[in-house]
Parts: C-alpha cells; sequence; structure tokens
C-alpha cells in the first residue's frame, strides 16, 4: 500500500493550491505533517500517509467536498480541494492546468497540476513564482465569467498589443463577451484568426471564437435589457401534465479559445533591420511615458510574457453561473483533462513535444465535441417544438392564426442553419490553421481535429430533416388549406352571384315591359288593356331565351373543344374495337352501304353526328396568338389566305426545295411493296378456283397498288398525291410550303378510293 502513494502523486497529483497558503487551508494535523516535509518535497508533491487515519481523514474530505448534484463517477483518485458551495465563483472562475515537463518530476514521470482561481491577485502570484510558472510543457487555462482574468490573460500573452507586427485582432474578439448585435437583437457569428508567426518570443499561434445556443428553464435568466439582447428564441415542449407550454428560452453566449505553440527560445535571433518591439529600453520609455501622460500605449518586456505552449478558453455564460458554460466547471470535460495522459499511449508522453501536440489536439477535439453535444440536444427541443406546432397546425390547416408563428420559427431556423455551417467552416479551417502551427504535413503527421466536422455535418443534415423541412412542409400545407378555403368561398360566391343573375334575367322582360307601358306617350293614352302587356312580356320572354340558348351553345363550343376531342377520341376507339367493320379511330368508314331505307337512315345521322372533321379532327376557329396582332396584321393574314386558296401554279413548280427531293426520296423507299401488299396480290390467284367473281375483283384492286408503287408511277402521281402541296395551296385554304403532308380525311390510306383522289386532284387543279 505504501509504494503506491508515491506513485499516484506523482502521476495523478490532486488539486493543491501554492505553498504558501496549503497549511491555511488543509486540516491541522495534515498541515503539520507537510511543515515537517517541505523541505524535502517539491511545491505540488503531497505527504505520504503513514497509517490508516490518513486514509480516514482523506474520505471525509472527499465527502465534505462535494454538494449534492456534483458528484461524479469515481475517477483515478482525482479529487478537488476547495469545496463548491452556491457562494463560490460568484466573480468567475479560472481553472489552470499544467501538464508538467519531465524535467520538472522525480524520477521522470509525467505529473499534471491543477489550480482554480476566483481573483487576479492569485493569477499575479502564480507569475511571479517563475519556478511555478515555468515547469509547464503545456498549460491549459480555462476562464469562466471572468473579466479580471480576461484582462490579465490579454496582457500575459501579448494578445492585445496594438502593433500589427506581434498583435492580433483576437484580443478585441475575446474582450467583446456577448454576441453582437443588431436593432437590439443577437446576430450570430463564428470567426477564425489566421496562423501568425513571433519570431522574438519564439511562437507561432491561432485562435477562434464563436456564438453558440444554450437554452434554458424558463425564466431562469434574471431579466435585464442586456439578457433581453441576447435571448434569441422560446421554445415549447410538454409540461407535467403532457400539455405544451413555453419551457425553454435560448440565448447566444460566446465562445473564444487562443492556442499558442512554441518552436523556439525567447530572443532568438531575427532581421537586425527590423526593430524589437520588446527593447527593454523602449519598454521604460513608454514605462515614462505612462507615468508622466498617462498613456495607454502598453508594450510587455519579453520576460514577463508567457512564451509557452498555451490554450486559453474563455467563456460567459448569461446566468453568471459556471456550470452554464459549454464546458462546465468541474465536469467531465474538465475531469478528463486533469487525467488526459492517463488515456494517451505510453510512447506520446515519453516525448515532451509529442505530449503537447498530442494534448492540444485531444483538447480542442473536447471543445468541439462539447460544442456538437450542445447542438444535438438543442436540436432534439427544436424537433419537440416543431412537433408541437404541426399539431397546433394541423388541427386546422386553414387557421390563418398560426401563420405569424410558423414564419417566425422559419427564420429563425434559418438563421440557426446558417450559424451550423459557420461552425462547420470553422473547424475546416482550423486544421489548416493548426498545420501552419506545428509546421506538419497532414499526410504524415495525421490531421488536426479528426472527424470534428464530421460530427457537425452529420447534426447539420439532422436539423434539416427534423427542424427546417417539416416547417417549410408547414408553411406549403398552411398556404394550401388557405387557397382551398378560399376557392371555396369564391365558388359560392359565384353562385350566390349565378342565382342573382338568374333572378335578374327572370325580371329583366318584365322590368322593360312595365317601363314601356308605363312611358307617357299618346300611344298609351287610352290605356290599352292588360292582354297586350302579357302577351308582350312572353313575346320578349321568349326571344330572350332563345338568345340565350344560342350564346350559350356558342361559347360552350368554343371553350370546351379540347375536351370535347379527348370525349371522342376515348369514344371512336371504343367503336372501332367493337365494330371494325364500321368503324376507325379516325371517324367512320367509307363504302359502307347499309341493307335497308331504315338502317340507311340511321347510318345517315350516325355519320352527320360523328363527321370527324367537327369532332376528332376539329381545329379552333381562331387562334389566340392572333389577338395580340394589330388589325392591319389581321388583315394582311386574311388576304394572305384567301389569295393563295386560288392562287394558279404549274404542275411542276421550280420552286421545290431541296426539302421537298428529300423527302419525296424518303417516301418512295417507304412507298415500296410490302409482304403484305404483295400476298394481297397473289391472293386472287389462289381463290380464283373457289369464288371467281370476288378473285377478279380483289386482282383488279391488286393491280392498281403495284401501279402505284412502281417508280414510274410515283413520279408521275407524285405531285396528284392526296394531302401533297407543290408550291401552291392545301385544300384547306392554307398557304403550301413544298412539304408533303398527310391528307386530313376520315379514313387512313388504305380506305381512300380512286374517286376520293381524283375529287382532290380536281380540288388542287393538278392534272392527273
Amino acid at each position: 500500500m505504501e509504494s503506491k502513494w508515491p506513485l499516484f502523486y506523482q502521476t495523478f497529483p490532486t488539486f493543491a493550491p501554492p505553498l504558501w497558503d496549503y497549511p491555511a487551508q488543509c486540516p491541522r494535523h495534515i498541515a503539520d505533517l507537510l511543515s515537517e516535509q517541505a523541505r524535502s518535497q517539491t511545491s505540488y508533491e503531497r505527504p505520504i500517509p503513514q497509517n490508516r487515519d490518513s486514509f480516514t481523514t482523506r474520505r471525509d474530505r472527499r465527502n465534505s467536498t462535494w454538494e449534492r448534484g456534483h458528484r461524479r463517477q469515481r475517477s483515478p483518485n482525482i479529487e478537488w480541494h476547495e469545496k463548491w458551495t452556491k457562494d463560490s465563483w460568484q466573480n468567475g472562475r479560472v481553472l489552470l492546468i499544467d501538464y508538467v515537463d519531465k524535467s520538472h518530476t522525480s524520477q521522470g514521470r509525467r505529473k499534471i497540476v491543477a489550480q482554480e482561481f476566483n481573483n487576479v491577485e492569485g493569477l499575479r502570484k502564480f507569475y511571479q513564482n517563475e519556478e511555478l510558472s515555468g515547469q509547464a510543457a503545456l498549460r491549459v487555462i480555462h476562464v469562466q465569467n471572468a473579466s479580471w482574468a480576461t484582462r490579465f490573460l490579454l496582457r500575459k500573452f501579448n494578445i492585445d498589443a496594438s502593433d500589427d507586427l506581434v498583435g492580433t485582432s483576437f484580443g478585441r474578439w475575446a474582450r467583446y463577451e456577448r454576441p453582437q448585435r443588431r436593432a437590439n437583437k443577437p446576430v450570430l457569428n463564428g470567426k477564425t484568426f489566421r496562423a501568425q508567426r513571433d519570431p522574438w518570443r519564439g511562437i507561432s499561434r491561432t485562435s477562434f471564437g464563436c456564438d453558440y445556443l444554450r437554452h434554458y428553464s424558463a425564466n431562469q435568466v434574471a431579466d435585464s435589457d442586456s439578457v433581453r439582447s441576447t435571448k434569441m428564441m422560446a421554445l415549447n415542449h410538454y409540461d407535467e401534465y403532457d400539455l405544451p407550454t413555453h419551457t425553454y428560452d435560448v440565448h447566444v453566449q460566446r465562445l473564444s479559445v487562443y492556442v499558442q505553440y512554441s518552436y523556439d527560445e525567447p530572443g532568438g535571433d531575427v532581421d537586425p533591420d527590423i526593430s524589437n518591439p520588446y527593447d527593454d529600453d523602449e519598454y521604460q520609455y513608454h514605462e515614462n511615458l505612462k507615468r508622466q501622460y498617462h498613456a495607454d500605449d502598453y508594450i510587455p518586456k519579453l520576460k514577463t510574457l508567457d512564451n509557452g505552449n498555451t490554450i486559453i478558453l474563455f467563456e460567459h455564460s448569461q446566468t453568471g453561473s459556471v456550470e452554464d458554460t459549454l464546458v462546465g466547471a468541474r465536469q467531465e470535460i474538465e475531469m478528463k483533462w486533469r487525467r488526459l495522459t492517463f488515456y494517451m499511449p505510453k510512447t506520446d508522453t515519453e516525448d515532451d513535444g509529442l505530449m503537447v501536440t498530442k494534448c492540444m489536439d485531444f483538447i480542442l477535439r473536447d471543445i468541439f465535441r462539447a460544442l456538437s453535444q450542445n447542438w444535438e440536444k438543442y436540436s432534439n427541443l427544436c424537433e419537440v417544438h416543431t412537433g408541437i406546432l404541426e399539431d397546433k397546425i394541423y388541427e386546422n390547416p386553414a387557421d390563418e392564426t398560426r401563420a405569424p408563428e410558423l414564419w417566425i420559427n422559419a427564420s429563425l431556423w434559418l438563421k440557426v442553419e446558417r450559424l451550423m455551417y459557420l461552425h462547420i467552416d470553422l473547424i475546416k479551417e482550423m486544421r489548416t490553421y493548426l498545420h501552419e502551427l506545428d509546421n506538419s504535413d497532414p499526410s504524415e503527421d495525421g490531421p488536426w481535429l479528426e472527424s470534428s466536422a464530421e460530427e457537425m455535418e452529420k447534426l447539420t443534415t439532422l436539423f434539416q430533416e427534423g427542424v427546417v423541412k417539416p416547417t417549410d412542409n408547414l408553411s406549403d400545407l398552411m398556404y394550401k388549406s388557405v387557397g382551398i378555403r378560399d376557392a371555396r368561398h369564391s365558388l359560392q360566391l359565384g353562385l350566390s352571384m349565378w342565382r342573382l343573375s338568374w333572378i335578374t334575367f327572370v325580371f329583366l322582360p318584365l322590368t322593360f315591359t312595365t317601363g314601356f307601358f308605363g312611358m307617357n306617350v299618346d300611344t298609351f293614352s287610352e290605356n290599352p288593356s292588360i292582354k297586350y302587356f302579357l302577351i308582350a312580356v312572353v313575346a320578349l320572354f321568349t326571344v330572350v331565351i332563345a338568345l340565350w340558348y344560342m350564346m350559350k351553345h356558342t361559347l360552350s363550343s368554343q371553350h370546351q373543344e379540347t375536351l370535347r376531342r379527348g370525349v371522342y377520341e376515348r369514344l371512336y376507339y371504343e367503336l372501332s374495337s367493337k365494330h371494325p367493320t364500321l368503324w376507325t379511330r379516325r371517324g367512320p368508314r367509307h363504302g359502307v352501304v347499309p341493307v335497308g331505307w331504315w338502317a340507311g337512315v340511321k347510318w345517315r345521322f350516325v355519320t352527320h353526328w360523328f363527321n370527324s372533321e367537327r369532332t376528332v379532327l376539329a381545329t379552333r376557329p381562331d387562334d389566340p396568338a392572333e389577338h395580340e396582332l394589330g388589325t392591319w396584321s389581321r388583315t394582311k393574314n386574311y388576304l394572305a389566305r384567301r389569295w393563295l386558296a386560288t392562287l394558279p401554279v404549274m404542275p411542276c413548280t421550280a420552286a421545290a426545295s431541296d426539302l421537298d427531293v428529300y423527302l419525296r426520296a424518303t417516301k418512295r423507299v417507304q412507298d415500296t411493296p410490302t409482304l403484305g401488299e404483295l400476298m394481297e396480290s397473289i391472293t386472287p390467284v389462289s381463290i380464283a378456283d373457289g369464288l371467281p367473281t370476288a378473285a377478279s375483283k380483289i386482282k383488279r384492286r391488286s393491280m392498281r397498288s403495284l401501279r402505284s408503287l412502281s417508280p414510274a408511277r410515283s413520279a408521275r402521281s407524285e405531285g396528284n398525291r392526296p394531302g401533297s402541296v407543290r408550291g401552291g395551296s392545301s385544300e384547306d385554304g392554307r398557304p403550301g410550303s413544298g412539304v408533303m403532308v398527310e391528307e386530313k380525311g376520315v379514313g387512313s390510306e388504305d380506305e381512300r378510293s380512286d374517286d376520293g383522289k381524283r375529287s382532290v386532284q380536281g380540288r388542287l387543279g393538278v392534272p392527273s
């Protein structure tokens, strides 16, 4: 048992204040024990207990240190020296952790020392002791709600210097503890500061700062003007009765991190042509000016600066509590930092330089991991808030009173999403700056902040899927619901106006007749009988009904032409499927001869009612685009159609273009005999013995088909083909373009007869 104690205190020492005030804060028998061994112990080594009473005293002190709610799972014998009460850290807190250099520890073992400060005097005393302040291979400083520590450290590390050669603008960011505001509203922001070298101090440094969102219980933060300016939103959650209520207030807080890396001893050789900003003579001169004129210029002395490897974390919470920062006081991350070398491989802790870079990477990753965990908790609350809003809107989607709340939420989610993307870019930029900081190669030494950006990207995707998109869907649902409601109201209003119009329409003849017979003219001086009034009313009402019917029929036939064509196309398809011998998809077949006079009457009526030129092949009598033209343009269009319809042309005009030749050649190739047509020509021979009359008819028909397919016949009758236009005008009066088009007939090509062809040729004026 006694052999383990020296190893523990050298490897994981507990929190201890400096040696000068240690006896005053310890039990009496431990203070006496320290006074006997102080000369032989180093300043941060603890005495070795000699009996079992020391274990009991240590256990009692540990039990009295933690209050209920601050106790953590037992770690490798790490405890906090000072008791935490509700009055602790009223003016802020500074945690300082030193990863001690191996040269300052006994037997070369790694030692971690930590201290807590609650005033600037404690920090000054620490740095005045050069033995204590110079023993760290890496120093981590966590500043929580301590403006006094921020001002001290900005000067101690020369962060806030006005000289552009050795200063950095990060000081202005860190000094401004609260986020920026615009119109008394917080503006979310994040920024990185490029790697910068100070050859006189032998250091390189970089830094970053960002705003993040922290949720508190409703009314937990004291109401004031400064607090109201940092409040971002309010989130609803379910209470103990499972009812939605205002539960959380979301505030904006600021995080600032400064990273300093030492690559050489201070005071090294630099360019002699550049003046030394840390010159002692300049320092004394400015000190005299400061005492004489109260000047604000500050030129630090090189020996007074902290030029070691350091990470400083500046945080401020809206409640003023050190528990409500991103890295909470005495919580899991700080506990991990106190025993960080315990989690590292032994090979990484043997070399001080390798240990420094590894610990820096671990600490920065812990900071971004804490940021990711905070985002995850906040996203979960936002999803619950969005779910409550969904329930409200789905109860009555057309309720416009929810629209302002929905728009406010959508606007806030866009700001939050932008901040998350800022954090992702910040991590990626810091990866580059950290490699510049230690002059390392990512391919050989490995990347800094491994997987930190990927974790933030996953959270951003989850936030979009769980919060942003549902809110957009709610907006679309509300707009559509309101549109449907307004359309329903419009229909109801239109129906009311229709009824009113009918009432007016009914009484219009009566009103007109009453006014007409009520005129004071000599025609009605003898007061004619009332029967004339009734006769006039009936006649006038009949005329109005007839005019209304004709106008309605004409307008409906024009506006429903597309719908009517689709109905007729479906009807024709059905009839052609059931009666293929009588009907085609383009209308009734030609050449159908009904048997009996009554069948002929019915067929005549059917073909008249369902004429394809007025149904499936009907075109609009007017083009809406023509109404955009002027009167003179419409007149010219009309005259062109009228004149070209009667324009005489030669059978073979020279106006045929190369395109006509190409299309005709293509048509000849397509008109070559097919297997079906050859079979049709052979069929009469096969059936001649059985049906001589039918065979003769089929033979004549086949011969005509073969003659029409011959090249010579095709060349002669090319201009006589129905539907072709050769530089003249088409059948419907439109000007010809020389392009062969299919005739708009009522049947297919195999249904057209020679008589029909000759009639088309006659109308076109083309000789056969």
